[in-house]
């Protein structure tokens, strides 16, 4: 666990989102929050700045799994943490062997879930 360190992170959000992009916590646990709307965007982001941490809600499109995969080819070693909620909790089925971290959570689990991504360190090897 690391507290000293504020990570940047890109936020990959949907319109039709369940989860408040616009909470407070990313601000006050995260260095530099890049929020930004769909796979396009997403995707220009990512391949121009470093991110430590990427947080993607992937609850309301299946195809967002694949693109999790995309990005995880471009950039192996980034750190993703997709947002599950529990009525699609069979989108989690085949993440973690894509290494990515996934929660299942309901909107009100939000910030909370913030707090623990916060104090992960991305560049801590598992033991």
């Amino acid at each position: 666990m690391n507290t000293n360190k504020k990570w940047n992170v890109l936020f990959i959000k949907d319109d039709k989102s369940m989860f408040d992009s616009d909470t407070k916590m990313f601000h006050a646990l995260f260095n530099k929050v890049d929020k930004v709307l769909g796979r396009p965007g997403a995707l220009k982001l990512f391949e121009s700045n470093h991110y430590d941490i990427v947080i993607s809600d992937i609850s309301v499109k299946p195809e967002e799994v694949a693109f999790m995969k995309q990005l995880i080819d471009l950039k192996p070693e980034q750190t993703i943490f997709v947002l599950v909620a529990p009525k699609d909790s069979d989108k989690l089925y085949g993440i973690a062997d894509l290494g990515i971290h996934a929660f299942e959570l309901d909107p009100t689990q939000f910030d909370q879930a913030l707090e623990t991504i916060a104090e992960f360190n991305p560049y801590e090897e598992a033991h």
